[in-house]
């Protein structure tokens, strides 16, 4: 009879351990923002080096909107566009941050240097360089120029895949704000 008492204050325990680990385990997560691609997440911060070399990191921005741009100089959409974002840049200048992510592992910094003489090189171009585990992979971009329009408190609001226009920019911006 005595094993049975201790089977049974044993299991007891077990059950109240489980029980207290498993709703502090879901309160916890619950209480962490999502981060992700999709609207509503946090969007995922990253670390890239410009085409001068400097270090931008995402979470840099927090307190502005953020416009975040995808692309590569043998697209024709990106190539499009570019003037588009400069007009959308000189508009906007000081308002919110324009950051373009060169999807460099899949482009040559020549080809890079010569579109950005040909249009603008005001906003931080960022290279990002790494082909496995890249900035690129980390906001599922498949389709290029991929544009994400970030609030000031870093969560995605809007994400466009194909070029823009000021027009674009603008309504896309606008949920950000």
């Amino acid at each position: 009879m005595g094993k049975i008492k201790l089977l049974i204050v044993i299991g007891a325990i077990g059950v109240i351990l489980i029980t207290t680990f498993g709703l502090k385990k879901t309160t916890t997560e619950s209480q962490v923002p999502k981060v992700g691609y999709d609207m509503g997440l946090t969007a995922p911060d990253f670390t890239l080096k410009t085409l001068e070399g400097k270090t931008v990191k995402l979470s840099d921005y927090r307190g502005k909107p953020v416009y975040l741009n995808f692309w590569t100089s043998w697209c024709p959409a990106c190539k499009d566009e570019l003037p588009e974002i400069e007009k959308f840049y000189e508009k906007n200048k000081g308002r919110i941050e324009i950051l373009t992510i060169n999807i460099t592992y899949n482009d040559r910094l020549a080809d890079i240097r010569a579109i950005l003489a040909k249009n603008s090189d005001q906003f931080p171009v960022l290279l990002d360089e790494e082909e496995n585990h890249s900035v690129t992979d980390l906001y599922g971009v498949y389709g290029i120029p991929a544009s994400f329009f970030i609030d000031k408190n870093g969560f995605i609001q809007d994400h466009h895949v194909g070029g823009m226009t000021l027009t674009t920019l603008e309504e896309g911006m606008k949920k950000a704000q």
